[in-house]
């Protein structure tokens, strides 16, 4: 009998969970701030202490009012651009209460997450990490918080928003990176018209990505985006969403390699009296798409660059996309009916 329970031990230990990690988490949250200004971008620095490395494993949005906050992003950089704590680093700046300053000192600042609103936490795929720290260019952590409505907040009631970040110190097998990329353009009133852009991807030629995971974004003109990876006169789809839809990260399989041509394709009807035109606020259009990837090497996670090209008007071959805009055009539909 006890050599049976030896033996039946060992063969769990044996078949246990190859990708079972101890974790711990970082709660990154602006520090009890009272935002001043409608689409201010504010940020506050961590920095990973003891040289530490980690890898992430999941990432989910902590919010004090879930109706001040546009979007969230983490920005890893290897040296923060100021000493404060929280300071302004985009859109509506008020010098007084935010000084003004980049996120990073080094144009090397390496986009991690981002959420938006009405995206739940997100847990990376079973053995994969989004590797930070250690003594390179991703130890300091950048919080970047998107405010589209600061009128709630006073002395009283004070923001403390930010994400949650589950990691682990154990290297997983596969390392993730995240990208984006983004079209810009206007919409005139009363018009169904498309956002496009096109890049080249751009890593070391021996390298080869696995998209996993996307998530779109536009305002409220958003009726569609579509993405395509064109290889060699062939298109094949990375993402089809409606952005209007609940926002989560949308699963995929698509492989990529330098040379590869990413198409983006946003379909808008602007239905207001105004010309809308692309911009950082939440009274201008967006038009993004957030890719998540692993090397398929595991080894390492080369930097992703999507080049934009200058014409991206050339539509990929046999692009489904177009039959949305044959049907509406004649009779568009208001989104907010």
């Amino acid at each position: 009998m006890q050599s049976f329970l030896v033996s039946a031990l060992l063969l769990l230990l044996l078949v246990r969970p190859s990708c079972t990690y101890k974790k711990d988490v970082l709660d990154l949250r602006m520090p009890d701030i009272v935002p001043t200004l409608a689409d201010s971008y504010l940020c506050h620095a961590f920095t990973i202490p003891n040289n530490e490395t980690w890898y992430i494993t999941s990432i989910g949005p902590i919010l004090v009012d879930p109706e001040a906050v546009h979007h969230i992003i983490v920005l890893t950089c290897p040296s923060i651009a100021s000493n404060l704590p929280v300071w302004g680093c985009g859109g509506m700046i008020d010098p007084e209460a935010f000084p003004e300053g980049e996120p990073c000192n080094e144009p090397v600042d390496v986009l991690m997450y981002d959420w938006t609103k009405g995206v739940d936490a997100y847990r990376f795929p079973k053995g994969v990490g989004f590797k930070v720290g250690g003594d390179g260019d991703t130890r300091n952590l950048i919080l970047e918080v998107h405010y589209s409505d600061v009128s709630r907040f006073n002395e009283s009631f004070r923001d403390s928003s930010g994400l949650k970040i589950a990691f682990t110190r154990e290297r997983t097998p596969m390392l993730a990176g995240l990208t984006s990329a983004a079209a810009d353009g206007e919409i005139l009133p009363g018009r169904l018209e498309n956002i496009e852009s096109r890049c080249t991807v751009n890593i070391s030629e021996d390298a080869s990505l696995r998209v996993f995971s996307y998530l779109v974004h536009t305002h409220d003109l958003g009726l569609l985006v579509t993405a395509y990876r064109e290889r060699d006169g062939n298109s094949t789809e990375i993402a089809r969403r409606s952005p209007q839809l609940p926002k989560s990260f949308t699963p995929t399989d698509v492989q990529l390699q330098d040379g590869d041509i990413v198409f983006l394709r946003c379909v808008m009807y602007n239905f207001k009296e105004r010309i809308v035109r692309t911009g950082p606020t939440h009274h201008h259009e967006m038009c993004i798409i957030r890719l998540l990837y692993y090397a398929e090497n595991g080894e390492s996670v080369p930097t992703f660059d999507c080049v934009l090209m200058d014409d991206p008007t050339d539509d990929p071959v046999d692009d489904p996309a177009d039959g949305l805009m044959d049907d509406h055009v004649d009779d568009p539909v208001d989104p907010t009916d």
